[in-house]
């Protein structure tokens, strides 16, 4: 018997509903996630903020026409892999900015730990433009999508056991946030702990991405999602293509910026 959320969340993805999920079908999940919830923080900018919850979560991502932050995305698809019976737990993770060469604010990241065959994997369907769209094995091998390649590698560092590490694909994919571009060689995305987090703690990260001064996320409108040979992303001065790893962006108009939040995110 499906529960109201697993019902929600095949209709929003356009997946056949089935009761029961295999480990097989979790690339699906996470593409259609990629194509159809964009990444975006409109509520932030606009100070229209809820407490975090799962009725909240499900009724924005799922029964409105908006996407999410990290910890929004990351815990829809926590209480649907729940739902589904697998093992999964939620983790804080702590961005790197390459660029700055300086970790972001601690456990500013909130992500999924999954266990399957004695084996953990990372599933993030919620770290901006850059999706792994597969569960990704913490045994160090990588995997590739059409925004990069991807592994998890045990390394101690100040912010944890564990670091997240990320490339361009050996077929020129790649994806940008924040005017970081992917490069041949493998950069940190986060570092993380295995110690598994509650709401309280969910709460804690939004509350803390709205207010602190060195947020990335409240400073302007940033909007970000899968297509099919690359992603896109949307601020309101600009649009980003990336096609095929090739990145082009123009600027535009405050009028342009509304058209192409309804157009290409499906977002009014």
């Amino acid at each position: 018997m499906l529960t109201e959320l697993q019902k929600n969340f095949f209709s929003k993805l356009k997946i056949s509903p089935k009761e029961n999920v295999q480990f097989e079908d979790l690339h699906k999940i996470l593409l259609q996630m990629g194509y159809l919830l964009p990444y975006e923080n409109i509520d932030i900018m606009e100070g229209s903020i809820q407490e975090f919850s799962r009725e909240n979560i499900e009724e924005k991502l799922l029964l409105k026409n908006r996407g999410g932050l990290c910890y929004e995305i990351n815990s829809l698809l926590y209480y649907f892999l729940c739902d589904c019976g697998f093992k999964v737990y939620r983790i804080a993770g702590t961005l790197y900015n390459p660029k700055k060469r300086k970790w972001n604010l601690d456990d500013g990241h909130a992500l999924i730990v999954l266990q399957y065959k004695n084996e953990n994997y990372i599933i993030d369907a919620g770290f901006a433009s850059y999706l792994p769209l597969q569960p990704v094995p913490f045994h160090g091998d990588s995997v590739t999508s059409v925004t990069g390649e991807y592994r998890v590698r045990k390394q101690n560092t100040e912010k944890g056991t564990h670091v997240f590490e990320m490339k361009k694909g050996g077929n020129g994919e790649t994806s940008h946030f924040f005017d970081s571009d992917l490069t041949d060689t493998w950069s940190i995305g986060y570092a993380f702990y295995l110690d598994a987090i509650n709401e309280k703690k969910v709460n804690a990260i939004q509350n803390m991405v709205i207010e602190h001064p060195e947020s990335p996320v409240n400073k302007e409108n940033i909007i970000c999602k899968l297509i099919e040979y690359g992603h896109i992303a949307l601020t309101k001065q600009s649009f980003t293509e990336t096609v095929h790893g090739k990145k082009s962006k123009k600027e535009i108009t405050e009028k342009q910026y509304h058209q192409i939040l309804k157009d290409k995110f499906n977002i009014f």
